[in-house]
């Protein structure tokens, strides 16, 4: 097995890991990816069209739990959907150096955004009290939607605080319900790469590969650690990678 092909499954076994206890799985595969050779954009479609299936392990996790919300979840999916749709197109139709420009803004976005994690519901909580709660949740929902098909790195735990602070719960009683939302997002998202012609299919079955294992094994262990050992560590690892990436 070649080094290339180590590289991918390993890329895919830690992104799938990651996305199902938290969602920074972009931080760490798209860089692996870039490092292959694979153009900028060309490593965005095809780490996004690699990783959609590796969620759907942690949606099963969580079945039980989501049965209970499922139809008031599905409205809440609407603008999320469509902000997905958005961003990819936006992204696949982009250049390289446009891309490759607002990357470490992305990039430094989803480490802010996993550092803040459960503070951010309460950030929410407070910026939009009473009723504006419920329109501020649908406008970020899509915003997220756009961020998600556009890139997505550390989408996870910008949902699990709008839906945290929408339910009025803690980050854990939404993880399943942030999975199932990621799901949704990168289905809508998924298809406008997949018609790119951009999608490297042998990196993209390798990074699949490990990221479905990955996957089962993330949701597992987040119902065992601690939630802030969880948030801590990939924010940790995911800094040191924003800034190799910023350096390089």
């Amino acid at each position: 097995m070649s080094a290339e092909i180590l590289v991918f499954l390993a890329a895919g076994l830690l992104g799938g890991a990651v996305n199902a206890a938290a969602g920074g799985a972009k931080l760490f595969v798209f860089p692996l990816l870039l490092a292959s050779g694979l153009p900028p954009i060309a490593a965005n479609v095809t780490q996004g069209v690699a990783l959609w299936p590796a969620q759907l392990p942690a949606v099963w996790v969580y079945r039980r739990e989501l049965r209970r919300d499922l139809r008031a979840l599905g409205r809440q999916m609407l603008p999320a959907m469509a902000g997905a749709l958005a961003g990819a197109l936006v992204m696949v139709n982009s250049s390289d150096e446009a891309f490759l420009r607002v990357v470490p803004v992305l990039l430094g976005l989803s480490v802010v955004a996993i550092a803040l994690g459960p503070r951010a519901a309460d950030l929410m909580r407070r910026a939009f009290p009473g009723g504006r709660l419920g329109v501020a949740t649908g406008v970020l929902l899509g915003a997220i939607g756009f961020y998600g098909g556009f890139f997505g790195a550390g989408m996870g735990f910008m949902l699990l605080a709008v839906l945290a602070a929408s339910a009025g719960s803690g980050i854990g009683q939404v993880n399943g319900a942030k999975n199932l939302f990621a799901v949704a997002i990168q289905s809508v998202a998924v298809v406008p790469m997949m018609l790119s012609g951009l999608v490297d299919w042998v990196a993209a079955g390798f990074v699949l590969a490990g990221g479905i294992a990955g996957g089962w094994v993330g949701a597992t262990l987040v119902r065992r650690l601690p939630e802030r050992v969880v948030r801590w560590g990939v924010a940790a690892l995911g800094l040191v990678l924003t800034v190799s990436f910023l350096l390089s």
